[in-house]
């Protein structure tokens, strides 16, 4: 970014580092501010206040990370062993980080895990993959139940007492303190999600809107929040629930804070997300290529093969930058044709018809399988839609100039630029006088040649391949 001449500062610690706040960026001079620095602390019930790792308790920041520093030691060069979890371990939550948390304890050595949540399985948030693995390998899963006390006896954790948690008529949850549970345990993982408590990083993004949950407020389209020039996603944009989810909350940003900067300037944009390309000397260098009158923009196309097996994939091509194709061979609908699978046969050009010494394998994928009709509305299309991009219609008959006359007019009328006359690909056409049945024999070819020469106008070459004897 600073190369292209944009000034960025990376946050590596929230905002509140070395005084900088929104107002201090502001002042400076920065346009627009991307919030992504996550929920750094534990959603931390009040019942586990001034418990520890040594007396059984775990939230989820602090168990997990242990797992992966011992698992993964090609990532993290402090190799260590994994955790010591052993007997019976309540995990608290319903996301995928506690289903995480609930299948690694089984890993760290659980003999048994029970899975705890406030509300009913169809208010879990997990993805059903986590679920699915969490069931495979014997978690035990119990709803309604919210957490009231943790029980102490030594100084270690050995049970936990729930109460009841209960729907009423008007969808709201509610506690029912007569119905009480009690479960023995000897560790226990908070799961309950992450928050952001820390006042400074408040007080550093004044005055944005924060929402009931301690979150900025965040238009899920925009990014935005209430301070037009503020941008939020990742965990304290409120919206993602996987990491996967946070990278998308910047990449679409991304295209909002482009489209905030240049209103500022009075530049209007258009409002399908389309970045500005960047241009460089190379750029200015003329690589097009003249031949039969044709003007190729650049020389680097698709031959007439299985990349140009439909409209929709060569018009994904030119949207690349190639700057020519040849479509898929087509013929007239009496020579359609059905490929076969597999496609590959034995060959015939030398050596042994059998065994490992046999001399060659052949591809015989055949023609194209959809009509003329499709191949020249889609020249149309294409054409229309690309006019300064080279479409050449690659087109097979038999030996009839009838045939010929018919399928190049045909191709000429949907606005081809040039006709490859397909006389010598050896893909299984012979049988029926096509092919490589014609560019075998001189004089055919010529004839041919001949009459499509005086049924269009357009340029056209005849393809002739190394089968060709």
């Amino acid at each position: 970014l600073k190369g292209l001449g944009v000034r960025s500062i990376i946050f590596r610690k929230g905002l509140a580092v070395d005084g900088m706040t929104l107002h201090t960026l502001k002042e400076d001079g920065y346009k627009a501010v991307f919030i992504g620095i996550g929920l750094p602390e534990p959603n931390r019930d009040s019942i586990f206040q001034g418990l520890t790792t040594s007396q059984g308790f775990y939230t989820s920041k602090d168990f997990l990370p242990l797992v992966a520093m011992a698992s993964k030691p090609g990532m993290c060069a402090c190799h260590s062993p994994l955790p010591s979890i052993h007997g019976t371990v309540i995990v608290l939550g319903a996301g995928d980080t506690a289903f995480d948390c609930a299948t690694s304890a089984l890993r760290c050595g659980a003999r048994r895990v029970f899975v705890v949540f406030r509300k009913g399985f169809t208010h879990i948030r997990a993805v059903p993959e986590e679920m699915e693995l969490a069931k495979e390998e014997k978690c035990e899963f119990l709803p309604f139940l919210s957490p009231r006390k943790v029980v102490l006896k030594g100084g270690q954790i050995v049970a936990m007492e729930f109460v009841r948690t209960e729907q009423d008529s008007d969808g709201n949850w509610r506690e029912d303190e007569d119905q009480l549970v009690r479960l023995k345990a000897d560790v226990v993982i908070s799961a309950f999600g992450s928050i952001l408590s820390d006042n400074k990083v408040r007080e550093a993004m004044a005055p944005i809107k924060f929402n009931r949950w301690g979150l900025p407020e965040v238009d899920p389209e925009t990014m935005q929040t209430s301070e037009p020039w503020v941008f939020a996603g990742g965990d304290i944009g409120g919206i993602a629930n996987t990491t996967v989810e946070s990278v998308n909350d910047g990449k679409q940003a991304s295209w909002y804070m482009h489209r905030y900067i240049q209103s500022l300037y009075g530049v209007a944009v258009s409002t399908v997300p389309e970045l500005p390309l960047f241009y460089t000397p190379i750029d200015l260098v003329d690589i097009s290529v003249e031949m039969a009158g044709l003007k190729f923009p650049n020389p680097f196309g698709l031959a007439s093969a299985t990349p140009a097996t439909s409209s929709s994939m060569i018009r994904r091509a030119f949207e690349a930058g190639w700057g020519f194709a040849v479509t898929k061979t087509f013929s007239l609908d009496k020579d359609i044709v059905t490929n076969v699978s597999p496609r590959i046969v034995r060959g015939t050009t030398s050596g042994p018809l059998y065994g490992p010494g046999q001399g060659s394998f052949l591809n015989i994928e055949l023609i194209s399988e959809k009509t003329a009709a499709y191949w020249c509305k889609s020249i149309s299309e294409l054409k229309a839609d690309f006019p300064k991009h080279v479409l050449i219609a690659s087109i097979m008959c038999s030996y009839s100039k009838e045939d010929w006359t018919e399928l190049s007019k045909m191709a000429e009328v949907a606005g081809a630029d040039a006709l490859e006359l397909n006389l010598s690909c050896p893909h299984g056409m012979g049988e029926r006088g096509m092919g490589l049945a014609c560019g075998q024999d001189p004089e055919l070819v010529r004839n041919i040649c001949r009459w499509v020469r005086q049924a269009v106008h357009i340029p056209f070459f005849a393809k002739l391949t190394p089968n060709v004897t």
